[in-house]
């Protein structure tokens, strides 16, 4: 009977419903472009009929389309393929989070090949950066090299963790999925990359500089890239009140049975 009691208790106070799954209606989101000086220029990004996809159609400088949301505890999941269209190129896709603004951010990016550009060199493969700019602006704090940089740390771009190799590198056509769990573990965060049933990659980091921020697509000169299918899961600290309030039930639960047996 103590069970049944203690979920009656949390089943009376809203918060016990520790998270919820929310399709993801990407019409509010909002696209940003960093368009530097002799750079490409700006993204375009097409949402599709449903406002749950959205492709970044043109080669571009760095280019996010951003949810607008600041959370701070939550899992979030979806897909990316470069479809036929984009075959002739081999940049960058991925995705920003803990977005505080244009020059402070963590950046997981994707190279489908290794390529030299503007003075640096970009290797085959995935990796998880961390951006922190003095003022806040991009334009102003980062610059095109640091974008493209991704095996040591450069200007005001860190390297977190790289999974880098020969055939580290995405494929046109293939339907890659992604889960990304930000700060569940406070201070941690955790993403995972397949193609299909296969895991490429599985890489929890450690590093509390952004424990919340906004989430959005990241494509930096790749073509022809589609971003479809995300969930999310969110999960909310309760409030001060309400926790008091579920510690009082339990109590109550507990003494009544332990009446019962006396």
């Amino acid at each position: 009977m103590v069970n049944f009691r203690l979920v009656a208790a949390c089943a009376a106070l809203s918060f016990c419903s520790l998270s919820h799954a929310d399709p993801i209606n990407l019409s509010s989101w909002q696209e940003l472009t960093l368009n530097y000086p002799g750079g490409q220029g700006p993204g375009n990004w097409i949402l599709e009929p449903g406002n749950t996809s959205v492709q970044q159609v043109i080669n571009a400088d760095p280019s996010f389309y951003l949810n607008n949301t600041v959370q701070g505890s939550y899992t979030i999941n979806g897909t990316w393929q470069v479809t036929q269209a984009g075959s002739g190129d081999d940049d960058y896709m991925g995705f920003v989070f803990g977005y505080q603004n244009s020059s402070n951010f963590y950046l997981f990016d994707w190279k489908r090949g290794t390529q030299g550009y503007v003075g640096r060199t970009a290797t085959e493969g995935m990796t998880v950066k961390k951006f922190t700019g003095a003022t806040g602006d991009g334009l102003v704090d980062l610059s095109l090299p640091e974008f493209w940089e991704n095996q040591v740390d450069f200007g005001d771009m860190d390297v977190l963790d790289t999974n880098h190799s020969a055939t580290a590198g995405w494929v046109v056509g293939s339907l890659y999925s992604f889960q990304l769990d930000f700060n569940l573990t406070a201070g941690k965060f955790r993403i995972i990359v397949k193609d299909g049933g296969t895991t490429l990659w599985d890489t929890e980091i450690t590093d509390n500089t952004f424990v919340n921020g906004q989430f959005g697509f990241y494509n930096n000169s790749q073509s022809n890239v589609r971003y479809a299918g995300f969930e999310q899961v969110v999960t909310p600290l309760p409030e001060p009140a309400s926790l008091a309030l579920v510690v009082a039930a339990l109590g109550i639960a507990g003494v009544a049975t332990r009446r019962r047996r006396v």
